[in-house]
């Protein structure tokens, strides 16, 4: 039953290969393998398949902050702005190890970029930037790069020898290739995620490793703090198992109807009290109308889970300490579901129930349809929006290059010839690659939405339709333009002003 539902579950998000742990107290149960690692070559998955990890790099962070405190060196509730020069005496330099790392700062992602809070703290908003001000934390205080602190305090000590957080070697033979399904679920192999050690962000999404160093890693920590006592030494990575406890404790309470029992955030981490739905946190929020619930009221075990997506690749992993064990998948494709939770939910449904009797296939179809239809029901939201205009007579007032308020950002708006045709441009940062055709909406908005296929074939994500109105903001009436504003944010309704030059 398990296979069947994991093959349809592939099948209708278009997810190539998977990689599959599951473990309790005495080690490993099972691993299991599907599908491809390389489609073009045909090359299966196996244990020691490098993925990339994506969202899940964070339980990385919180572990590595959980070593520095062991040494002395931090605390939870440390202000970054103490050790990072950039932040002191700024608002943004005020926020807490903690709030960071449980994204209850109240900055939403187009803030983290741009800086300046609007909203009060302590409510969650998935920030992955607050990662990054982490990792830096851990480098200036560490005196050591992200990488290199990982690799020494956890990586090495684990002997996790197939993990790393940098590119992978173009020697290694075993890696996960990327892929994106176009609509008709054809598969597009794109670049691996360009995230590392090296580049911004990196310490909310660099890890890379496979499953056997994943089901030593994850088989650590449910056999190491949840029952020992509070100063009771994690001889491995040399810390006390309360610092490792603190990652898993409730932060922010996650209040939602659907949920049958309690539901929370801490750091890097989700805790579900089942029987419950477990898909809040992942890849398929919002593509169901109804979700699974997991478990019964015989089987209420906590879980702790994280799970996430990036360009090419999705990752799960479900932690339920109080029965040791633990389910850990890994796929190489941003699908049009996150086949990796699914499967999941499935296998732990299976674990605690002896039987999958959920019909995840029936559910990885209706969220792939929705998902399938994302571009068109952008375009009926802007159709439903438009407002009767006539078109601009003059496109050349639009034109310039725009920056957002700390300069660190532009947008390069030009006039292009099509054939006869006169057309607007857009570059992000005035990069090639990220460069849009705007067409003209209404007064003086534009939109730049494009097809399902073109979204894969940029290997992107599929974004809300406020995301593709562009506004410029004339002084007046066919007077030039001297500013544009663009919402990227669902936090932040009245979009960011980028002024020109």
């Amino acid at each position: 039953m398990a296979k069947f539902t994991i093959h349809h579950v592939c099948r209708e998000s278009g997810t190539p290969g998977l990689a599959i742990g599951i473990f309790n107290r005495d080690g490993k149960v099972l691993d299991s393998c599907y599908g491809f690692r390389d489609v073009r070559k045909r090359l299966p998955p196996d244990i020691d398949t490098v993925f990339n990890l994506g969202p899940m790099s964070t339980g990385f962070t919180a572990l590595a902050v959980a070593c520095l405190i062991s040494d002395g060196k931090l605390d939870w509730d440390n202000r970054v702005g103490k050790f990072l020069v950039e932040l002191r005496d700024t608002e943004n330099g005020k926020f807490t190890i903690r709030e960071l790392l449980s994204h209850s700062t109240g900055l939403c992602k187009s803030e983290a970029l741009f800086l300046g809070p609007s909203r009060p703290p302590h409510k969650l908003i998935y920030n992955h930037l607050g990662y990054h001000v982490v990792g830096c934390v851990i480098e200036q205080v560490s005196s050591m790069s992200y990488g290199d602190f990982l690799a020494k305090r956890i990586f090495a000590p684990l002997n996790m020898k197939r993990t790393f957080t940098t590119l992978a070697s173009a020697s290694d033979q075993n890696i996960a290739q990327a892929h994106v399904p176009y609509h008709d679920r054809g598969l597009c192999q794109i670049p691996p995620p360009s995230i590392c050690s090296d580049t911004a962000a990196y310490a909310s999404g660099c890890v890379r490793n496979c499953m056997r160093d994943l089901m030593t890693f994850y088989g650590a920590l449910p056999r190491n703090f949840i029952d020992l006592m509070p100063k009771t030494v994690f001889r491995d990575l040399n810390m006390i198992s309360s610092h490792i406890r603190a990652i898993f404790e409730p932060t922010m309470p996650f209040r939602d109807p659907t949920s049958l029992r309690k539901q929370s955030y801490g750091m890097g981490w989700a805790r579900t009290q089942l029987p419950n739905q477990m898909t809040l946190f992942s890849a398929n929020y919002d593509l169901l109308n109804a979700y699974p619930t997991i478990g019964d009221s015989s089987d209420t075990p906590l879980v702790f889970h994280q799970g996430g997506s990036s360009f090419g690749c999705s990752s799960t992993v479900y932690l339920m300490p109080e029965l040791n064990s633990g389910i850990v998948v890994l796929g190489n494709a941003l699908g049009h579901c996150d086949a990796t939770d699914l499967t999941a939910q499935a296998l732990t449904e299976a674990f605690l129930c002896g039987s999958i009797g959920t019909p995840f296939d029936k559910c990885a179809i209706a969220a792939a349809s929705r998902q399938r239809s994302a571009m068109e029901r952008e375009q009926e939201m802007l159709d439903k929006e438009k407002k009767a205009s006539d078109p601009p007579t003059n496109l050349e007032r639009y034109t310039g290059t725009f920056w957002n308020k700390t300069r660190q950002f532009r947008i390069v708006v030009a006039l292009c010839t099509q054939g006869d045709k006169k057309e607007l441009s857009m570059s992000l940062q005035g990069r090639q690659d990220e460069t849009y055709t705007l067409r003209h909406y209404h007064e003086d908005f534009f939109v730049f939405n494009e097809t399902f296929d073109q979204v894969v074939n940029r290997g992107q994500r599929w974004r809300p339709y406020w995301l593709y109105k562009i506004e410029f903001l004339p002084q007046a009436a066919e007077a030039a333009v001297d500013a544009l504003c663009w919402r990227i944010d669902e936090e932040e309704e009245q979009g960011q002003v980028f002024k020109k030059d």
